[in-house]
């Protein structure tokens, strides 16, 4: 059972890797749209998006499809837990939504 999951595993990274290029020519032509037809660019939000996939795939290629997506997961739990003072001042500077 284990060598069906790890080949499944395998073959979903393969697949990443083959639709790389395709979402990468994707998302430049999105954020060339946005900044197009905005007054702010639209850059972190994506950037943060793009840096967050790299990430997962570098650990998946790295460590394997079982460790690697377990290593991602703490680094966002890590990230998160770095950034929960940081989103709480700015939920008391923003206020709490209307009810």
């Amino acid at each position: 059972m284990n060598d069906n999951l790890s080949n499944k595993f395998d073959r979903i990274t393969d697949l990443g890797k083959a639709r790389s290029d395709e979402y990468t020519e994707r998302l430049l032509a999105f954020v060339q749209d946005m900044e197009a037809s905005g007054p702010e660019p639209f850059i972190p939000l994506l950037a943060d998006i793009a840096l967050v996939r790299a990430l997962i795939v570098h650990l998946v290629i790295r460590y394997g499809p079982e460790r690697g997506l377990v290593e991602a997961q703490d680094a966002f739990n890590t990230t998160f837990d770095q950034m929960k003072p940081i989103l709480q001042n700015m939920q008391e500077e923003k206020g709490h939504p209307p009810q």
